[in-house]
């Protein structure tokens, strides 16, 4: 060919070499953002869930009153979602002292537990 020739561009190849390029970096900006947005749900889902034990174990603190040891079950809504919590509640060294143990769940599922609280109630 000569170098003064008015022949400008790409090849076929070029292009296809170009377009293969950016369907990889696309693919991968695609996969990032749908990560992220799974980790951005599964972390406001565990916030809430947090959220719904602390409200819990508050209620018990102010209900001042002094809980018997043993397991039971509710359900609470919060943010338009209803979430299930199970509490165990267990006597300590103290006498005067229980614990209580929150888990909470997006489901009736035992197995999804989001979030687990462990406090502790005085008698008065």
């Amino acid at each position: 060919m000569n170098p003064m020739s008015s022949d400008k561009g790409f090849t076929l190849v070029e292009v296809l070499v170009a377009l293969v390029l950016l369907a990889v970096a696309l693919s991968a900006v695609i996969k990032t953002a749908s990560e992220n947005t799974l980790n951005t749900a599964y972390l406001r889902n565990k916030y809430l869930a947090g959220l719904v034990a602390m409200n819990k174990l508050d209620e018990m603190h102010a209900g001042r009153a002094w809980p018997s040891t043993g397991n039971s079950n509710g359900k609470a809504e919060l943010a338009r979602q209803t979430w299930y919590w199970q509490m165990k509640i267990e006597n300590t060294a103290d006498e005067n002292l229980r614990k209580v143990e929150l888990k909470v769940s997006p489901e009736q599922d035992k197995e999804k537990i989001l979030y687990t609280l462990t406090g502790y109630i005085g008698q008065r």
